[in-house]
């Protein structure tokens, strides 16, 4: 197994858990809508340990400011964008549709083979998801390529590996 797979493996379990208990448990609306923030969650924190890719507006942006995005992480972004008002980190493929991908999983390893080969976080400037937002990309990306084209955002795509090391 992968590095990779080997970090992403207790999410996938976790999120598999979750989907079960979606599917079989009888749970109130306040119990369903709970499990499905939980499974965005665990979605969430594992992209974090993917090495983000990059708009090439935001690469020059941060190349001038002595930043380099594919190191950072969410979580560090107040460290060098103080408030969060130059970059957006994001999903290329929204949380919405990888929850609804590993949902109709029907095994932890398959929820694997999903969080191994779809996820991609991408650094954005603010103005370029505002674009991304006003065509109505916000979280409804069916082709999340053809999506960041239209609103002109042209990306440096890096190797997908795992952040390492001090962010």
């Amino acid at each position: 197994m992968t590095s990779r797979a080997l970090l992403l493996k207790p999410f996938a379990q976790a999120i598999h858990a979750k989907a079960i208990a979606l599917r079989t448990l009888d749970l109130t609306p306040q119990q369903r809508a709970r499990f499905k923030e939980s499974i965005g969650d665990d979605i969430r924190k594992a992209t974090d340990l993917l090495t983000p890719a990059v708009s090439k507006a935001a690469h020059a942006r941060a190349t001038r400011l002595g930043i380099n995005l594919c190191t950072q992480s969410w979580h560090g972004q107040p460290k060098f964008d103080p408030g969060r008002k130059v970059f957006h980190f994001e999903h290329c493929v929204t949380v919405a549709e990888l929850r609804r991908l590993c949902m109709k999983q029907r095994s932890a390893r398959d929820v694997l083979r999903v969080l191994s080969t779809k996820p991609r976080t991408v650094w954005v400037l603010k103005e370029e998801d505002r674009r991304l937002t006003a065509q109505g990309h916000k979280s409804n990306r069916p082709d999340p390529l053809a999506a960041y084209r239209k609103a002109g955002i042209a990306l440096v795509l890096e190797r997908t590996t795992f952040l390492r090391g001090k962010r």
